[in-house]
């Protein structure tokens, strides 16, 4: 705001001219433009921060319920006799429901029917998006659409089912394009013990992330962390991988530039999938070791390291990663 002196000594007051309030809009845009990354850069680090705290708990709740049993829960349970569910076992999650203070949860399964196929199989535990189990940077929180007796509630953190692929119970569970895989913390129908953990449990994977599908259009594999068959991901394919996953059926896009993602393999057996470990933190995902610790592993990392970190027991020096 200008001001003058009149002649008869009263100031006089005018206003700011058009291109000084041009140049002050354009500076207060220069301004929030630099500013914006700050803010988006400030909110993904909490939002990442709150996804390493998510996978902390989980990993805890898992050597919770090995000092109980004193083993893990087992990949699968029920694809092999007596019960044969097959595609519609068990997963580990519905196990350590008491140990993530789901309780209430817990005691409306049955684990002597298998989890899909009717309304009131799995409870809650099938169809309840539960906050401790997604990741708040994937933003795509879906409940599967469908009838009732197979919609399955979609979430962002699975485990390690070694470093090939993994399928609910039939063999071979783990074997890709000639490549027989070794088992992870976590393989089909058998419970594994720390002890099982030859490599060290600060070199060996328990828990990461995958992306839930933006869009919604079939039932897959894919986040279906209560049924075997959507419970795990491998070190075959470096995280955020460019080659495709691999699932008896395909989400049409995952969202952002993804797409699909993935190969569809009608032939496979429902639980037969590589599913990568993916992620919409920027350069790579958080993993859960197996010691509990969590920390965030580069899309950059090394084929070989990574796929040995899938591994229980393969032996190698694992090194800087």
């Amino acid at each position: 705001m200008h001001t003058s002196q009149n002649v008869d000594g009263r100031r006089s007051y005018r206003g700011f001219t058009l291109v000084e309030l041009l140049v002050v809009i354009a500076i207060i845009g220069v301004l929030i433009a630099l500013l914006l990354p700050a803010v988006q850069q400030a909110r993904e680090a909490a939002r990442r921060m709150q996804c390493t705290n998510q996978q902390k708990q989980l990993a805890l709740a898992m050597h919770n319920f090995h000092d109980t049993y004193g083993n893990l829960p087992a990949g699968s349970y029920g694809n092999g006799a007596p019960y044969n569910y097959g595609r519609d076992s068990w997963s580990w999650y519905g196990f350590i429901l008491p140990f993530i203070e789901q309780n209430a949860m817990y005691e409306q399964l049955n684990f002597e029917e298998k989890i899909n196929g009717a309304a009131t199989r799995g409870g809650a535990c099938r169809k309840e998006l539960l906050g401790s189990m997604l990741c708040p940077s994937d933003d795509s929180k879906i409940q599967e659409e469908g009838v009732d007796n197979w919609q399955n509630a979609l979430h962002n953190y699975v485990v390690c089912y070694g470093d090939a692929s993994f399928n609910s119970g039939v063999d071979p569970w783990n074997v890709v394009d000639g490549y027989a895989g070794k088992a992870g913390m976590f393989v089909p129908e058998k419970k594994a013990g720390l002890k099982d953990c030859t490599d060290g449990l600060s070199n060996t994977l328990l828990f990461s992330e995958i992306i839930t599908p933006a869009a919604e259009n079939t039932w897959s594999s894919l986040g279906r962390t209560q049924v075997a068959m959507g419970a795990g991901f491998t070190t075959y394919l470096t995280p955020n991988a460019d080659a495709n996953d691999r699932t008896n059926r395909c989400h049409t896009n995952l969202g952002g530039n993804l797409g699909a993602k993935c190969t569809q393999h009608a032939d496979w057996d429902w639980g037969a999938n590589v599913v990568a470990a993916r992620s919409w933190h920027p350069g790579g995902v958080n993993v859960a070791l197996t010691d509990g610790s969590v920390r965030f592993v580069a899309e950059t990392v090394s084929l070989n390291p990574w796929r040995w970190l899938g591994s229980r027991g393969d032996g190698q020096v694992i090194g800087e990663y």
